[in-house]
């Protein structure tokens, strides 16, 4: 899968997220500096750090209510078992003397994923990401209960 192209449409595929704008999807992805052609247009892409700073504070904040469960959710080693689990390894951009990618590259992909999720469709978008990812607990689901029947009434 060497097509920009492909990543982005693998990347879409794996999260279960459409990109209005591909141009964010290829930024969380981009491990490293470059020079690309996205859209028939040059564009300078940077590290994906600054998207996966924001993504951070975004899942963060949705999670925010939690703060051991966000770190549980949220923490480095969560997301990039995550990632690697959902083979979004495939699809991030690696500096080309790079062979594989490391659980740090990984992670913060993770997190610029959700960046970009949320910069495209907002809090909705992101939210449909991260149960698709598996990135929530038990705890913040919504259970309800029918307590006539729980009562036998």
């Amino acid at each position: 899968m060497s097509s920009l192209q492909d990543k982005v449409t693998l990347c879409e595929s794996i999260v279960a997220y459409e990109f209005t704008d591909e141009v964010l999807c290829v930024k969380a992805l981009s491990a490293y500096a470059a020079c690309v052609i996205i859209q028939g247009r040059t564009q300078n892409l940077q590290h994906n750090s600054h998207m996966a700073v924001y993504g951070d504070a975004v899942s963060a904040s949705y999670l925010c209510q939690w703060t051991a469960i966000r770190e549980s959710v949220l923490g480095n080693a969560n997301l990039a078992a995550v990632g690697f689990r959902y083979n979004l390894d495939r699809c991030v951009l690696l500096n080309p003397g790079t062979t594989a990618v490391s659980d740090k590259t990984m992670a913060t992909t993770v997190e610029a994923i959700l960046g970009a999720v949320h910069v495209d469709g907002g809090d909705a978008a992101l939210g449909m990401v991260m149960a698709k990812l598996g990135l929530t607990h038990a705890l913040l689901d919504v259970v309800t209960y029918n307590f006539h029947l729980i009562l036998g009434r």
